[in-house]
């Protein structure tokens, strides 16, 4: 954020300094602990683990032996890399952190302070809807003006699966659903052999809306049981949620590629980015040494900041 005079500049971080206060102690009443994550990860193991994130993103730099590190694009995997690998079982980890993650933007290094939230080492049938809850009250904290978005990856896992994509296909479509493009994934669909689950593949975009219509859309459509089984969980979580301000989506990627259930991004009015994203990724551990079940999300900052900002002056 550029400012005009060191006053409003130092006017920014007080809030800012407030907003973090007040997330942080709210969380510390909900019975989440504090630690500390680290700012660096190695390349090769994060973009390999990370295998969408675009490398030239990346923002890249050499330790004293010449092996190339990264300052960390996603806390999450940072905190995973911290703590799975010397996990005892029946350990349970609720902990919030204060971090910044950092890309290139193609022009110079983007800063991103965020809150982040996980539960590690507990699943049980309410699990998801817990963390999803603390996520609602946080935004509703600040805005009675918010909308949560809903997915299931195992939904779109499902799917991919019942397609057979050789792997160029299976990213490219990826891509092509994450960035909402509804006539190119129509296109690109075109052009591959036929199969039973792009029945439901070519029509996914339509996918969302209130729990209920999607349901409904459903019907007669290529669904196999891993599909089902990311509906189930969608289904459990809307007879859980009270609030209305909520709407599923089916098409719904992330950038990383460890979500393994469901998925949410939270907006406030005013703004066009996830001021919350995160889901759940119990599939991701696995690879640091041990599989343990986790759902978490952040609280970007530097978008709330902004949108509270435009409120008060």
């Amino acid at each position: 954020m550029n400012f005009l005079n060191i006053k409003d500049e130092i006017n920014f971080y007080q809030k800012m300094y407030i907003l973090r206060r007040e997330i942080e102690d709210f969380l510390y009443k909900e019975e989440y602990m504090n630690v500390e994550p680290f700012i660096f990860e190695e390349y090769d193991e994060f973009t390999n683990i990370n295998s969408r994130i675009d490398k030239k993103a990346t923002v890249k730099l050499l330790d004293n032996t010449g092996e190339i590190l990264i300052l960390s694009p996603d806390i999450t995997t940072n905190i995973i890399n911290k703590y799975i690998p010397r996990w005892d079982i029946g350990t349970k980890l609720k902990i919030f952190y204060y971090g910044k993650t950092y890309k290139y933007n193609g022009i110079g290094i983007k800063e991103n302070r965020e809150i982040g939230v996980e539960l590690i080492g507990e699943k049980n049938k309410n699990t998801d809807e817990y963390v999803l809850g603390t996520a609602i009250k946080i935004m509703k904290n600040y805005s009675n003006d918010y909308l949560f978005e809903i997915g299931n990856s195992k939904f779109l896992k499902g799917l991919m699966q019942g397609c057979s994509f050789i792997n160029e296909d299976y990213y490219n479509v990826l891509n092509l659903l994450h960035s909402k493009n509804k006539q190119g994934l129509k296109e690109y669909l075109s052009k591959l052999p036929y199969k039973e689950a792009m029945s439901t593949l070519v029509n996914i975009f339509d996918l969302e809306g209130h729990f209920d219509e999607i349901n409904e859309q459903l019907n007669g459509l290529y669904m196999n049981d891993l599909m089902k089984d990311g509906i189930n969980e969608l289904y459990n979580i809307d007879k859980s949620i009270t609030t209305k301000n909520i709407t599923y989506d089916l098409s719904m990627v992330s950038e990383l590629s460890y979500y393994d259930g469901i998925i949410f991004r939270g907006y406030i009015k005013g703004s066009n980015t996830e001021i919350i994203k995160g889901g759940r990724y119990d599939s991701f551990t696995e690879q640091y040494g041990y599989k343990i079940p986790g759902i978490g999300f952040s609280v970007e900052l530097d978008e709330l900041i902004k949108v509270l900002y435009k409120e008060v002056n």
